[in-house]
């Protein structure tokens, strides 16, 4: 991408006359947690407009931000449809190298996963992926982008729609919206204008100068290095990671006494890349900025009918690609319970359950990247210090203290807690269900047979007598869509051989129950789903589609190449 898209400012229609009925989902910000949960709620049948105070992707100046997406973010994005562009435009590797004083001290090979449908993670600028969610969404009748619409000012109602007071190139209008989701990034606009302040956990001084390069006339392997304590960065960190476009990202860990500014010229930079490599490659540099990093998050994600994703809710820092992935979960974990209560499937008390997930998902994000960052740079902390160097100090020699290395140990999904959406302590329970390969031939995977709102998967060749889908619940047999190395691949990855086990799944992939098949009956499942939805006192589900506007899972176009058998 050699410059960012300009998107058209468009009047809003409140310019022009009053909007007689709220929208039923404003989203302020179109970043990346932004944009996919428009996507979701879009894909759901949820009308949904998104309100952003510029008209492109990313940060002007191409600046890349985030680029490591994860197995978890590509499975998401599969469901959404657009995962095939992000692997296709960007870059894989497998081999992982880290020098400590420029002597080599450990490396390790990722292990290709052919049972898996996602290979792994894949490296590329965010600008690509929030592009390709905008052109998802200009084709989805049901979204309403909205550039340059800045909002200004928000009035929150504890028993209906927020009011928004929006700016734009033509002036200043209000609209409502029955639920409101703050997707503004670090800055948040509308946490300021609520009075809300995250709590901050720890904030470093440390600072980083990115610095983007696209090579010429040289070629270096597609690896990821690391070094701590380079020499030739003054006893201070160094990553490097390919990009899309040839692009290479560089990671330089600044002293403490060092001027950002001074090092931020172009003849400083290029002479910092030079003193790292030992020699003059020649180069351009695509992208450059300064960054330092905290760990904070609101003590509540949902405040009445205002909902906190993504930047605005939590920061960590970036050692193992935590923010960007964990937006997506974000938007993953809350588009289906909005649609769900927007259609009228479920009690509000559902968004509590977002709340108190991705609350804690956040919070072992902050707890994993602190202990990478002090691992990086203990800075005054002696004994941590001290272990950190007698672990490079064994690494050459002993595995065991090479595998302790923690330069940021990538985003796993999140493992969600018991609770009415987690139920049982099965192994599985609360995580994301690997998406695991089920034929060779044509690729069907694990997930695929996942319908838009619950599926009992049963590992089994029929499903019981006594069965039957409903509006929200589908039931699908996985041992007649298997080939022979797909039932070795769930036995591998899942544990899991034909025995007649029956897992639950909620519509954002993760595993509320599973079990052998006598202790989920079928209707044990059915309840616990209304009972979730449905808190006690509250009406039970209705089982008519048509009645709140719902697909039937089984007429989900998704599933349209699934045998009946199914």
């Amino acid at each position: 991408m050699t410059e960012l898209p300009l998107y058209p400012y468009l009047r809003p229609d409140e310019m022009d006359r009053p909007r007689p009925a709220p929208h039923p989902v404003a989203i302020v910000g179109a970043g990346l947690t932004g944009l996919t949960l428009a996507l979701d709620l879009a894909r759901r049948g949820i009308p949904v407009v998104v309100l952003d105070d510029d008209n492109t992707v990313g940060v002007r100046g191409l600046a890349s931000r985030g680029m490591v997406w994860a197995q978890r973010t590509l499975d998401i994005f599969d469901r959404l449809g657009m995962a095939g562009a992000v692997v296709d435009k960007g870059v894989r590797w497998n081999v992982g190298r880290v020098l400590c004083r420029d002597m080599a001290v450990a490396s390790f090979t990722l292990q290709d996963q052919p049972d898996m449908r996602h290979n792994g993670f894949v490296n590329l600028q965010q600008y690509y992926l929030e592009a390709f969610l905008v052109e998802a969404l200009r084709r989805e009748p049901l979204a309403d982008l909205r550039w340059l619409n800045q909002v200004v000012g928000i009035e929150p109602c504890a028993d209906g729609p927020a009011t928004l007071r929006v700016r734009t190139p033509d002036g200043a209008y209000a609209t409502r919206a029955q639920w409101v989701v703050a997707c503004d990034g670090a800055n948040s606009a509308v946490r300021g204008l609520l009075g809300l302040r995250p709590r901050v956990y720890d904030r470093t001084e440390d600072r980083w100068i990115i610095i983007d390069i696209v090579l010429r006339g040289t070629a270096w392997p597609e690896e990821r290095w690391t070094w701590l304590d380079a020499r030739s960065n003054h006893g201070r960190a160094v990553w490097r990671h390919k990009m899309a476009d040839d692009t290479w990202r560089l990671d330089f860990q600044l002293r403490p006494d060092e001027d950002p500014e001074a090092a931020a010229t172009e003849a400083a930079m290029r002479q910092r890349v030079w003193d790292l490599l030992g020699e003059r490659v020649d180069f351009d540099i695509a992208w450059h900025g300064v960054w330092a990093y905290r760990h904070e998050c609101l003590d509540r994600l949902r405040h009445g009918r205002v909902l906190f994703a993504g930047d605005s809710a939590h920061l960590v820092a970036p050692f193992g690609a935590r923010g960007g992935n964990g937006g997506i979960q974000d938007a993953d974990n809350l588009g289906w319970k909005l649609a769900l209560l927007l259609q009228g499937r479920a009690d509000a008390g559902l968004l509590d359950s977002y709340d108190a997930e991705r609350k804690h998902a956040a919070m072992e994000n902050i707890r994993q990247a602190r202990r990478s960052s002090r691992f990086v740079y203990p800075g005054a902390a002696r004994s941590a210090a001290l272990w950190r160097d007698a672990i490079i100090a064994l690494a050459p020699r002993h595995a065991l203290a090479a595998r302790m290395i923690n330069t940021g140990r990538l985003c796993m999904p999140a493992v969600y807690p018991a609770s009415a959406w987690v139920r049982g302590d099965h192994a599985h329970a609360g995580r994301a269900l690997p998406n695991v390969l089920l034929r060779q031939d044509d690729g069907l995977s694990l997930h695929a047979l996942l319908g838009p709102w619950f599926t009992v998967l049963v590992f089994a060749d029929a499903l019981p007598p006594d069965v039957r889908d409903d509006a929200l619940l589908r039931w699908v047999a996985v041992g007649p869509l298997c080939d022979a190395r797909g039932r070795d691949a769930l036995a591998h990855q899942l544990g899991q051989p034909m025995d007649g086990s029956a897992w639950l799944l909620r519509p954002d992939q993760h595993v509320m129950a599973a079990g052998g098949p006598q202790a989920l009956a079928p209707a044990t499942l059915a309840a616990w789903v209304n009972d979730a939805l449905r808190p006690a006192g509250a009406d039970g589900i209705d089982s008519q589609p048509e009645a709140a506007g719902l697909p039937h899972a089984n007429g989900d176009a998704r599933h349209a190449a699934i045998p009946a058998t199914a």
